[in-house]
This record gives structure tokens, C-alpha cells and sequence, in this order.
């Protein structure tokens, strides 16, 4: 009759004791882990507000740079009056076909027997009106990239 103890016994301890156990240990023990839980979540989520409220701030601080950066650069870039002669625009022509040299009196000699380099080198000696000269006759004839980059340097001055 004693071997029939034993099982007994460990089934009282998994039927009964142990779920009374657990339930007299989360009665003492709950009310902790719910305040260490909240704690934790407590703390992340205020660290969360914290580094969005930081995102948010700089952000605003860099698009307030850019945009006085941007500002700054509108309000010292020249506006420049063109005469109507340099700007004079034929309707209808096709861009793709050059126009015909004869007309066009460019500011520097043999202009269009001249490398791009050249022709790089003298634009800083001319003026608004000659630099807009040699721009348009570049983009209605040859669309040499390095001469109309260095011409929109040069005007953005």
C-alpha cells in the first residue's frame, strides 16, 4: 500500500497544491510585475515621444535653412532686362535645324571656328547682353554643354 502513496501523492501536489501555490504567489507577486511593466512601457514610450519630438524639430530647423538658403540665392541672383532683339523668338522654327549665321553679330571674332575651351576662356570678359548673345546663338545652333554652363555661372553672379 505504500507504492500507492506515492502516486498519490504527486498527483495531489500537480491537482492541488501546486495551482493553490500559484495562485497564493500571484496574489503577492502581481501586483509587482504589473508595476515593473508599466514602468518599462512607461519609459519607452516617453523616450518615444522624446526622440520624435527631437526628428520633428530638426526638421523643421532644416528645411528653415534651406529655405533662406534658397531665399538668399533668389534675392542676390540679378534680374536682368533683355532687350527684345536679343530675345527675339521665331515662332514655328524647328530647334533641331541652325540657324543661318548671317544676322548674328557675336561679341568674340571667329566665334564659331573656336573649340568650346576657347570659347570658355573669353566669356568672363563680356558683358550681360554679350553673354546672352553667345547663349541663345549656342542653343540654336551647337548646344555645346561647357560653353552654356559657363554662361550660366557667369550670369548667376
Amino acid at each position: 500500500m505504500a507504492t500507492g502513496r506515492v502516486p498519490l501523492g504527486h498527483v495531489l501536489d500537480v491537482v492541488l497544491y501546486a495551482p493553490v501555490g500559484l495562485f497564493t504567489l500571484a496574489q503577492r507577486e502581481l501586483p509587482e510585475l504589473i508595476a515593473s511593466g508599466k514602468t518599462r512601457v512607461h519609459n519607452q514610450i516617453t523616450l518615444a515621444r522624446f526622440i520624435g519630438k527631437m526628428a520633428v524639430r530638426q526638421g523643421a530647423s532644416e528645411f528653415k535653412r534651406r529655405m533662406n538658403r534658397a531665399e538668399d540665392a533668389r534675392v542676390a541672383s540679378p534680374v536682368v532686362e533683355i532687350p527684345a532683339e536679343v530675345l527675339a523668338i521665331e515662332v514655328g522654327r524647328d530647334r533641331s535645324s541652325p540657324r543661318a549665321t548671317s544676322g548674328v553679330d557675336l561679341p568674340i571674332e571667329g566665334y564659331d571656328s573656336l573649340a568650346a575651351s576657347q570659347v570658355v576662356q573669353r566669356l568672363g570678359s563680356l558683358d550681360v547682353l554679350e553673354l546672352e548673345t553667345i547663349r541663345q546663338y549656342e542653343e540654336d545652333n551647337r548646344m555645346r554643354r561647357t560653353i552654356l554652363g559657363k554662361i550660366t555661372q557667369l550670369q548667376a553672379r
